[in-house]
């Protein structure tokens, strides 16, 4: 899964104590693997449910933003692993449970309490059926949220409190049956041809004395009986006329709150207290043909029973707490292989626990023997498994690490309350509830946490205590983050006391405090940027007082106290132009204060109040939603911190960001990445909670950042070499002309600038989508923000570090970014597969292993994110079967013994970091308890990490191979420091399998102290060597080495969506993966996915919906954002958007990009004769229609791409995206395959086109940093001409010659016609360069293909060269590659040019007459040899077929030349015949020297000369 373009990979850091999850509904899947709970904080989480009856969480799903009320699932098909989720605030999602991806979301209007998933009788799958607050049944579509029917009452609308679905066994119809809040049952039926566009109003309605029913329930078994739950009593109804059959009321400090049927007379009915009881019913009393007593000829209707329901049995879990609110309870019963059905019950709590009762059978003569005198006396069933998050965290050999854990500063216990991080200097700023806050150096601290670091310990990193709140600190702000009109040292405090404190981390102190609220501070912002200069300086805050200040931090006072707001802040907006602050209150009342003045400009309400709303100016800042709810869930984290890199998805800020860069020139699909490769943020499911933090990390911005600081390193002479001249330009003019060293993003943001404003140049793709303003290398000659450039001592690890100075972070981000990629590599290398590449990372490149099994996540759409939680791997782990197991311990203890061995001196303090003095048994235990973790590290590594979900598994393949190949392309790119390392090399010699790699390192450790030049050279050989060993070891290797069927294979859609990503080392880490794994998969794979993604090229689709329609539709055509159109390869469908038309065209990129990946690499095995797709294939979908020819497929395939290419920008297919690049880049690959079905004249032109420009646009081919999408278009035409070239150079020469002399013809005709058309428009014209880079590679490749078709090449030399410098330098110096042929000659004195053919002919060019061609006959076979005299008077040529020499006058005989032939035979001379073989190279096989005016040596290759005169 991917957030934007960007791959951002999230771990978490929980923390000691497991978040709170107060459960509000609960689902269990159909197959009794998994369980889904939701919980008022408006989280999920998915529960493994193991056949030993053990629960385990697997991950915790943020997005919602309010309580989530119901869960039902998305599909009834085998196998489904889609959930629906709603919340109260009327947020509807779509997971996929599996790996915890967000599939689709909508805000509706309607606000849903009980959802059922429901397969009506002429759909396809299942829809939902949804009641809430609304007096309507709305039947939802699960996977698009398409309201398909409402059902609305004729009589006495009210809320529906309740409802259920049957179908009627002789009824061709389904019924649904509803109870309302006043106790009105009504009973819809639908046939299924209902009209979609009309309310649906009841068929029959009834009034009970049944107020707000909690659940109504049908019998499964016999319809005629319906049970219905409400707070004081649970009651029996006919479903025929729903007359009261019989009723139990609640009992004592009880109230009633669910139940379901458990067989014709038996029901089991759920309390708030967590009690089920289950009940016999009075069969007597029931109706319907079911039920044996209701038969007046049998035995039972005359049978004297009781008249009353009759409690049997009561299930109890005995808990000290007491719940909160409600359980959630649902009753599971699923079919077992002996057709026995298993009936569970299952409860979660408020405590977050998941508690699952087995039902027991019983017989009627057990049931006889209850007596129903006290509920106290009934037998209570007790549950058969039960877990909450933190029972699963208690039992966990190591509690989950938190960021500040061992640290003594934090010994008294405080709790974290809030988070706030630096990224311009890598430091995390923690507020605690006891009003300190604690500055620490953010990678070092997750090193020491997560990693095996025995350089790294608690006391060698430096923390900064800042004290000056009483209370705990509720929110902190470092509002250079949001803007670098802040001061960089400035950081901002609220807390429980009422106050704001304005803090100088770089000094330590505190500057000010900013005492105005009446209330605790609950959130701090930043002013939009177009505010008003007093405004520019100054900071918002929101108080739970309700009230809204701006506070001046360069006044240092308050400007603006908004107090009178009558209830709690919702929202807050802005209209800086007017210069006013709007502020939304809960009870929709909407407050307008101006800023300057400080006077309420208005208050209003209503309608006029959402107007106002609405027409703030929504660029300016991002929402602050649902201010007044205190749970600050992550997806609302996202909103208020304007970090729109992890979601650049969302509409608001891809309209900011198109409409901020109109004034920088149009940038259509270029979404920048931002300056910092990580982030951390505070998370917390309940306010009660302390902070845990998640870690993102961004690849292609660290592959940015380490690209940029290996640039920044190089001399002036190596930029220049590498064809990075411009960046040469930007950091002598970043250097301004000073003498101090360039900073290292410095450098990138000149360029970055540069970028914005002129589109030719590189862009550098560093600079910020959400922290556009935040970077903190601009040069700048104002000491602030020099102190920006350099961070607080925090982050050195040395302990001799001062606390409160800062030091110079010219180096330090250099070395800050290295710190992360070791981090970043560390956690995401498949440690324990393969020893010796384990022992190679440990000793050459630095890596380190993980002391614990690390919790990864997740983002999907719009910041919707899965983080797995601790101990999930543990019921992985042990589903394999025993065997399997043992065989594992034993086939692997040597490698576990040889991974120990390299843990063992520096890991046993950190590990076993407890008390030293203990007796020898707690010293066993110690060491059993070491054991057992690193047994676990090791099941997590080799096995568990790679059964998360497919998602997860291909982004972090994905990450992990593209920063290797660019650790790979850098010099000295290793991890270790050089002290430890030969300390510790020289104890340790290591023989591996891969060569002399291990073994030379080690060896050579010794004589590394010389830092000879030789020495440096192969040492950084072996760390090249070291990371290619590492990216294929996980492109190639890693499948073979995962025990098989534990493996998750990477996604092949996901894989083709980044097919052309913007970023080159992804771009080709995902190619890398996506052919590997084609190839694992086998031709009977490769077929099953051309049979999948077939359907959905455009060929076949609704014409509406293919993206290769020329024509815009009206449906979708308006709204459409050109911004949106690049993620049909890489994004989600955007909000404004049908999903369905959006979805649509994204399935049809990705199939193309698929089967185009297919044809063009495995397209000969599917047809010999003719490398199109397979024959057999195409029989089976000519049955579904598919029968244009055997090789339609690729027909279509090649349409599809040629459509792609050539198709002129619109607002549906913008220039330059990455599908159309895909396209360029799959027809160069694929061109022998697609070559039948091609205009080829079209697309060589088409792609020239592209290429125009291309020594201005790309610098470098190599230049691993993003480029504009123009540039990167030109960089992959370029590519794609090479590969056509080199595949069919015949065709791409004749084709290029004809198309010279159709422009040539062209230019003839507007001459004669005096028709003033400009020639140089022509692509012919405007792409000379790029031609003769193409020619000339193709003459360095293959000069055989080139001299078959020389007179044609030479066509397209001379057209391409200018004329005048033709005549001027001569064709050997313009063009020398073509002169190596020897059957190509020049004379410099008569300006002509002779080419021998191989069809006999001779070809000479007359530079003085533009170059006009002329041909006469001269061998009766190929031309292999040509030769003029020195003084340009005979032309020799020889052909080894007819064995003559001839030579020939090139001197014309009459003045001017009028008359006569300008090149005649004046004599011929049989040779001696020449052995040729069908191996023999002709282009070698003579040579033609003249050694006088009248005197040729002829050569041969196998040395002979002969001599001959004129």
């Amino acid at each position: 899964m991917v957030v934007g373009n960007n791959i951002v990979v999230p771990v978490v850091l929980w923390g000691k104590n497991a978040p709170t999850h107060c459960i509000s509904a609960i689902y269990m899947t159909p197959d009794m693997k998994n369980i889904v709970t939701a919980c008022n904080d408006a989280q999920l989480c998915v529960w493994d449910f193991s056949p030993n009856w053990e629960v385990y969480p697997r991950h915790m799903l943020f997005g919602h933003t309010a309580a989530i009320s119901c869960l039902a699932p998305a599909s009834a098909q085998q196998g489904n692993t889609r959930v629906v989720s709603a919340s109260e605030n009327g947020e509807m999602c779509l997971w996929d449970i599996a790996d915890g991806r967000c599939i689709e979301t909508i805000k509706m209007a309607y606000a849903h309490s009980s959802m059922q998933a429901y397969h009506f009788r002429n759909t396809k799958d299942v829809r939902l059926v949804c009641n809430g607050y609304y007096p309507e049944i709305v039947i939802v579509d699960p996977l698009t949220f398409e309201i398909v029917l409402t059902l609305s009452s004729r009589v006495s609308p009210d809320w529906i409190s309740a409802c259920c679905v049957l179908r009627p066994a002789k009824r061709e119809d389904d019924v649904i049956v509803a109870i309302s809040n006043s106790g009105a049952v009504k009973v819809w039926a639908l046939s299924g041809s209902e009209n979609r566009s009309r309310p649906i109003h009841e068929d029959e309605s009834k009034q009970i004395r049944c107020l707000n029913a909690q659940t109504l329930t049908c019998c499964p078994y016999n319809q005629r009986t319906v049970l219905i739950v409400c707070s004081k009593y649970w009651q029996i109804y006919d479903a025929g006329d729903f007359t009261l059959l019989c009723s139990e009321s609640n009992r004592c400090g009880e109230r009633w709150a669910g139940g379901d049927f458990l067989s014709v007379d038996r029901v089991v009915v759920w309390s708030n207290e967590g009690k089920s009881y289950l009940y016999k019913l009075p069969t007597n009393l029931l109706k319907g043909r079911v039920l044996e007593s209701a038969n007046s000829e049998s035995d039972a209707y005359h049978h004297k029973a009781p008249s009353s329901p009759h409690a049997y049995y009561v299930l109890d879990f005995y808990s000290e707490k007491t719940l909160a609110c409600s359980p959630a309870v649902i009753l599971h019963s699923t079919l077992r292989g002996d057709n026995q059905a298993t009936k569970l019950l299952v409860r979660g709590d408020s405590e977050g626990q998941v508690v699952i009762w087995k039902l027991p059978v019983v017989s009627e003569r057990q049931m006889t023997l209850v007596r129903q005198e006290s509920f106290d006396r009934l037998p209570v069933l007790l549950p058969k498994c039960s877990a909450t998050l933190q029972d699963i965290w208690d039992k966990l050999n190591q509690s989950p690490s938190g960021i500040l854990d061992g640290f003594k500063e934090v010994e008294d216990g405080a709790m974290i309350t809030s988070t706030v991080y630096i990224p311009s200097q890598g430091k995390l700023v923690c507020g605690r509830s006891n009003g300190t806050i604690i500055i620490l150096p953010a990678t070092m601290c997750i090193m020491l946490q997560l990693l095996d670091n025995r350089f790294i310990s608690h006391e060698k990193i430096q923390l900064l205590t800042l004290e000056g709140h009483d209370g705990r600190v509720n929110c902190l702000l470092y509002p250079f983050n949001e803007s670098t009109r802040y001061e960089p040292k400035h950081l901002l405090s609220g807390g429980a006391d009422f106050s704001v404190c304005l803090w100088d981390i770089y000094e330590g102190v505190k500057l000010h405090t900013f005492t105005v609220h009446g209330g605790e501070i609950s959130q701090l912002m930043v002013p939009p940027n177009n505010c008003n200069v007093r405004i520019l300086t100054s900071i918002c805050s929101v108080a739970s007082d309700h009230s809204v200040t701006l506070l001046s931090l360069k006044e240092r006072k308050c400007i603006l106290l908004a107090s009178r707001h009558l209830f709690p802040v919702h929202s807050i907006r802005w209209r800086p132009l007017d210069d006013f602050m709007v502020v939304s209150c809960s009870d929709g009342t909407v407050y307008v204060w101006q800023m300057e003045t400080g006077h309420l400009d208005r208050v209003v309400h209503g309608l006029t109040a959402e107007e106002i709303l609405n027409n703030c100016d929504e660029n300016a800042m991002p929402v602050f939603d649902q201010l007044t709810n205190p749970n600050l869930t992550l997806a609302q984290a996202f909103k208020r911190r304007n970090l729109a890199t992890f979601k650049n998805l969302a509409q608001q800020k891809l309209q900011a960001l198109s409409q901020n860069q109109q004034a920088a020139g149009a940038k259509i699909d270029l979404s920048q990445p931002q300056d910092y490769p990580m982030y951390i943020e505070g998370i917390r499911t309940n306010t009660v909670d302390p902070d845990g933090h998640v870690v993102f990390f961004d690849t292609e911005a660290l592959i940015v950042q380490l690209l940029t600081n290996e640039f920044a390193t190089m001399s002036p002479g190596e930029l220049e070499a590498k064809g990075l001249s411009t960046l040469l330009d930007r950091r002598k003019a970043s250097n301004g002309g000073s003498d101090s060293p360039p900073t290292i993003a410095g450098i990138l943001a000149k360029v970055k600038d540069t970028a914005d404003t002129v589109s030719q140049k590189i862009q550098a793709g560093v600079d910020a989508h959400g922290f556009q303003p935040i970077n903190p290398n601009i040069p700048s000659p104002s000491p602030s923000r020099k102190q920006s450039q350099s961070g607080s001592p925090l982050g050195s690890p040395g302990p001799g570090g001062r606390k409160k100075r800062p030091e110079p972070l010219n180096l330090r981000n250099s070395n800050l970014t290295m710190e992360i990629a070791q981090l970043f590599m560390s956690m995401l290398h498949a440690w324990g597969l393969d020893p010796d590449l384990d022992k190679l990372c440990l000793n050459k490149l630095g890596l380190l292993k993980p002391k614990s099994p690390i919790s990864f996540g997740l983002i999907s759409r719009e910041g919707h994110m899965s983080l797995m939680l601790p101990g999930w791997h543990k019921g992985v782990c042990s589903k394999g079967d025993p065997i399997v197991a043992m065989d594992t311990k034993g086939q692997r203890a040597t490698l576990r013994q040889q991974t120990r061995s390299e843990m063992d001196p520096g890991s046993e303090s950190d590990l076993i970091n407890l008390s030293s003095q203990g007796a020898e048994g707690s010293q066993v235990s110690k060491v059993d308890l070491k054991a057992e973790i690193e047994k676990e590290i090791y099941m997590f590594t080799k096995k568990a990490r790679w059964q998360i979900s497919s998602a997860v598994t291909t982004q972090h393949l994905l990450s992990v191979i593209s920063v290797a190949n660019t650790l790979m392309s850098m010099n000295h790119a290793t991890f270790r420091s050089p002290k430890p390392v030969q300390r510790q090399r020289s104890t340790r010699s290591f023989q591996g399998v891969h060569g002399m790699l291990v073994s030379e390192g080690d060896g050579s450790s010794a004589g590394s102290d010389e830092e000879t030049g030789d020495a440096l050279i192969q040492q950084q050989a072996q760390f090249k060597q070291g990371w290619s060993l590492l990216a294929a070891h996980h492109c190639v290797l890693l499948p073979e080495l995962v025990d098989s069927g534990q493996y998750f294979s990477p996604q092949l859609e996901m894989l083709a969506r980044r097919w052309q990503d913007r970023c080159l080392e992804i771009r080709e880490a995902a190619q890398a993966l996506l052919l590997a794994e084609l190839r694992r998969i086998g031709p009977d794979g490769r077929k099953s996915v051309v049979d999948d993604w077939s359907p959905f090229l455009p060929t076949y689709v609704d014409p509406q919906l293919s993206i290769l329609s020329t024509d815009s539709h009206p449906a979708h055509g308006e709204d459409e954002d050109e911004d949106d159109t690049e993620h049909y390869l890489v994004g989600d469908s955007p909000l404004h958007k049908p999903s369905r038309s959006f979805e649509s065209r994204r399935k049809q990129a990705t199939a193309i990009v698929m089967l185009a990946v297919l044809g063009a690499e495995f397209g000969h095995e599917v047809l010999p004769t003719r490398r199109g797709l397979d024959d057999g294939k195409k029989m089976k979908k000519g049955l579904e229609g598919f029968t244009l020819s055997n090789y339609s497929l690729a027909h279509h395939t090649s349409k599809a791409l040629t459509f792609l290419l050539q198709h002129p920008p619109s607002k549906k297919l913008p220039a330059h995206t990455p599908i159309r690049r895909a396209a360029i880049d799959l027809i160069g690959r694929g061109f022998p395959v697609w070559e039948p079905y091609l205009d080829v004249s079209a697309i060589l032109l088409g792609l020239l086109e592209l290429c125009i420009g291309s020594e201005r646009l790309v610098p470098s081919v190599t230049f691993g940093l993003p480029l504009s999408p123009a540039a990167d278009a030109c960089r992959t035409a370029r590519h794609a001409l090479s590969l056509i070239a080199t595949a069919r150079p015949a065709t791409f020469v004749i084709t290029m010659a004809r198309e010279v002399t159709r422009h040539n013809h062209a230019m003839t005709q507007n001459t004669q016609s005096q028709h003033h058309s400009n020639p140089h428009n022509s692509v012919l014209v405007k792409s000379k360069p790029e031609i003769l880079r193409v020619v000339e590679l193709l003459v360095d490749k293959m000069p055989a293909d080139v001299a078959d078709q020389i007179v044609e090449a030479m066509e397209i030399i001379i057209h391409c060269l200018d004329a005048s410098q033709l005549k001027a330098k001569g064709l050997q110096e313009l063009f020398p590659a073509i002169c190596r042929f020897s059957m190509v000659t020049c004379c410099s004195q008569t300006k002509r040019i002779w080419v021998g053919a191989k069809n006999g002919t001779l070809a000479f060019y007359e530079l003085k007459q533009n170059s006009k061609c002329q041909v006469i006959q001269a061998h009766a076979g190929p031309v292999i040899a040509t030769s003029i005299s020195p003084d340009g008077k005979f032309l020799a040529t020889f052909s080894h077929v007819d064995q003559k020499l001839k030579f020939w006058q090139t001197a014309s005989t009459s003045l001017f030349g009028i008359g006569s032939q300008h090149t005649k035979c004046v004599r011929q001379i049989a040779t001696q015949p020449i052995a040729v073989t069908p191996h023999t190279n002709l282009l070698k096989l003579v040579r033609l020297v003249w050694t006088d005016i009248r005197v040729l040596v002829l050569l041969t290759v196998d040395g002979t000369e002969h001599k001959y005169y004129v």
